[in-house]
């Protein structure tokens, strides 16, 4: 978990009646609700003690969660989540409880944005947000808690086939513990069940600069085939051009750290792109990503982001 002070927090017990977490990745909030469930409750009756709320959630009902007396536990656990998308009449309506919380309760508060600085609140605070270039010693302290030791080569290619999205890594890293190896080279990760795929995202942004849309419809349906997780698509696809766009800013001289086949495939269309094209790719990018969020049709969203991208004016 990338927060000292929250882990220290966890080692007292968690003593604090609200505590506010944010993070532009889910998986670090939803390890740390874990942690917060195990702190909390302890070996209290679960069902009697614990309470989650979301957006639709009407602010009356958190309120009663946080009033209620726990059940054979020192404390409740009340969650709210996605708290960022909460209307602002319901967090109005909460922000009372906020400053004067019960003790009886611990409220813990998931967010993928930092807490609003008009809002005067005493409440803990922590980001569980992460810097790309640590993410490879993240990578391999996480490994190593799973009983694997990456090497170096190893790190660098599921990167290059995952991209920086951290669930998908976490995903991949559960997925190589079943090798029952202690030390995975790229090599394993090649010969690997979970690694097996005809296709890779990065092909996938290869079809899209080079404007070749029946490969890239190819390759989008053999990824969902292959059981690629909508979300990650996109978290991979914006890894993915965030390093062309590193490629293009250098005037086509190789960033440190990318890869020489990464490197040999972009550097030729960096001359056909210009500063526009790229916002653009990116505002579609984040379009898409809160798109497969909300719709029940993912895949369409994805063939609909193919088709912008695609879009001949989009690169003149």
């Amino acid at each position: 978990m990338p927060n000292k002070a929250l882990l220290k927090e966890f080692q007292k017990g968690l003593p604090g009646a609200l505590y506010f977490l944010w993070s532009d990745e889910a998986f670090f909030l939803d390890n740390a609700l874990s942690k917060f469930i195990e702190v909390v409750l302890d070996a209290s009756p679960v069902d009697f003690n614990y309470d989650v709320y979301y957006p639709s959630s009407s602010a009356q009902e958190v309120l009663n969660a946080a009033a209620t007396l726990p059940f054979m536990a020192r404390r409740r656990l009340v969650v709210l989540k996605d708290f960022h998308q909460f209307t602002s009449s319901s967090i109005k309506a909460l922000t009372p409880y906020f400053r004067e919380p019960a003790e009886s309760a611990c409220m813990v508060i998931l967010s993928q944005k930092a807490p609003a600085s008009s809002l005067d609140v005493d409440w803990k605070v922590y980001p569980l947000n992460i810097n790309e270039r640590d993410i490879p010693e993240w990578l391999r302290q996480t490994a190593l808690k799973k009983g694997i030791r990456l090497t170096d080569d190893a790190i660098d290619h599921l990167i290059d086939y995952v991209g920086y999205e951290i669930g998908s890594l976490m995903m991949e890293i559960e997925k190589l513990s079943l090798l029952e190896k202690k030390t995975v080279s790229s090599k394993d990760l090649t010969d690997s069940i979970s690694m097996m795929r005809e296709y890779t995202t990065f092909d996938l942004v290869d079809s899209l600069v080079s404007g070749q849309s029946a490969r890239a419809f190819r390759i989008l349906k053999a990824l969902f085939s292959g059981r690629s997780d909508p979300p990650a698509i996109i978290g991979t696809l914006n890894w993915h051009y965030k390093q062309f766009y590193s490629l293009w800013v250098n005037k086509g001289k190789r960033p440190a750290k990318m890869r020489e086949k990464t490197y040999r495939t972009l550097v030729k269309y960096v001359p056909s792109f210009k500063e526009e094209n790229f916002c653009r790719i990116f505002q579609n990018l984040h379009e898409a990503d809160l798109g497969v969020k909300s719709s029940g049709r993912p895949e369409l969203v994805l063939e609909v982001l193919l088709i912008k991208l695609l879009q001949q004016d989009a690169w003149n």
